[in-house]
């Protein structure tokens, strides 16, 4: 099974053609303690067993891309374009089956036009063929074009070729599914726009017999919906995004027909769900409740802890993503962040503006010292010294650059926390008056 991708190469060039090209990547296995040697040797060019160009040479790949678009008057914008072709792990395919499928689509898409690299990598689970094309033609001059046609167009290919070696074929394509950082976030426990909608949708369904009751649900919990019969993806967008999300996006439970057959599969009583009277616990102890604990802490601490509880985020505590206040909704995705910040603050016991400065500047002192040293260390190592010597000077500054990057990552923190917590204190304000606005008009 053959699935493919294509971007755009804006900065680096060079980067893109090494990174295809990396022989230890496009060597055998059996061939890795060679290559080893041979990729850390940096007056060579990096060249595997796997790697073909067609239109031009992998050594000197960047110079003849570049000359191409000096002879067109081309050189700004878009340098090229990076595309992959991915078999799956259980396809019968061999790393030279893989690259000659990947040569003949190179040849088929852009060989009468384009200068190609062309790189089968056997370092992951799956063999998979990278391509780096010059984005102008030697041939015109123009510029490639890459859209949806285009892509299309090379998934096409790329199943025709496939078929021919007997491999399988993704005959309808389900599109992309959810970002890989939004279903991180939900793996770990942090709402996202998809979970909140999922819980809103889940809701709305369980209080209603058919569309119309279904939509109303929706609306009052602060949704805009569009649920056209005559609509292929009915959508939904939360209060304050711009961007709808489809349905069908949320899984295989949230496409128009589920839903329908959800709705009609409901007791007629769930009409009366939402005013059924729940019975109060009774209180038997007065207990110290976390808001309690929280409200005795002071300082910036203690807002970054308020500000987290209010978002229902905080250790063995969450709620209902969408009881949040919907100022606060689009912080929701920022909870993880927030929690280095509030580590860091206890880490460091900063509790007032004026520590949060004194810990910037004693960073930025650190870090001058630190990058000082590790030049020192550098000139050291571009001696001529035994190579003892220059194994402990390497490992000296990994060591300083591991530090540099610690302190740089705290400088970040720090000042994101001196960014955030005026609008954080400027918001809970609001929210306190508005529930003294409720509490006044009862």
């Amino acid at each position: 099974m053959g699935t493919t991708k294509i971007w755009k190469v804006k900065t680096n060039l060079a980067r893109a053609i090494d990174y295809a090209t990396d022989s230890r990547k496009t060597a055998l296995k059996s061939d890795i303690g060679n290559v080893i040697g041979y990729a850390s040797d940096e007056g060579k060019t990096l060249s595997g067993r796997y790697v073909t160009a067609l239109n031009c040479n992998v050594t000197y790949a960047k110079e003849q891309f570049e000359t191409i678009k000096k002879r067109f008057g081309k050189e700004d914008g878009i340098l090229a374009f990076h595309a992959y072709q991915s078999f799956a792990d259980y396809d019968d395919i061999t790393p030279d089956m893989a690259h000659e499928i990947g040569v003949k689509l190179a040849e088929e898409l852009w060989g009468d036009r384009f200068q190609v690299i062309v790189a089968t990598h056997l370092n992951t689970k799956c063999l998979h063929n990278h391509f780096v094309i010059n984005s102008v033609s030697f041939a015109d001059g123009k510029k490639y074009h890459d859209c949806r046609s285009t892509y299309r167009h090379m998934r096409e290919v790329s199943d025709s070729i496939c078929r021919q070696y007997g491999l399988t074929v993704i005959e309808k394509p389900t599109g992309r599914g959810e970002p890989l950082h939004l279903s991180q976030k939900e793996k770990a426990g942090i709402p996202t726009r998809y979970s909140m909608a999922r819980e809103a949708v889940d809701e709305a369904i369980s209080l209603s017999l058919n569309l119309r009751e279904f939509e109303l649900h929706l609306k009052s919990l602060g949704y805009s919906v569009q649920l056209s019969q005559r609509r292929k993806y009915w959508t939904v967008t939360p209060k304050g995004w711009k961007k709808p999300i489809r349905l069908m996006r949320l899984g295989k439970e949230y496409t128009n027909e589920r839903i329908m057959q959800r709705l009609s599969a409901n007791p007629e009583s769930v009409r009366f769900k939402s005013f059924q009277k729940r019975k109060p616990l009774k209180k038997q102890y007065f207990l110290l409740t976390r808001k309690d604990r929280i409200g005795k802490v002071g300082g910036l601490r203690g807002l970054y802890l308020k500000y987290c509880y209010m978002l229902g985020y905080l250790p063995k505590y969450t709620q209902d993503a969408n009881k949040v206040p919907e100022i606060l909704r689009e912080d929701l995705l920022k909870c993880e962040k927030y929690t280095k910040q509030i580590r860091l603050l206890s880490k460091y016991e900063i509790h007032t503006d004026e520590e949060l400065f004194s810990f910037l500047e004693q960073k930025e002192r650190e870090k001058e010292d630190i990058t000082e040293m590790r030049e020192i260390l550098r000139k050291e190592y571009r001696r001529v010294l035994p190579e003892s010597e220059k194994k402990q000077l390497k490992a000296q500054i990994a060591a300083l650059t591991s530090a540099l990057k610690d302190i740089r990552g705290e400088v970040r923190l720090a000042e994101d926390i001196k960014v955030n917590t005026e609008s954080m204190a400027k918001k809970m304000e609001q929210i306190e008056r508005e529930n003294q606005r409720e509490v006044m008009s009862r």
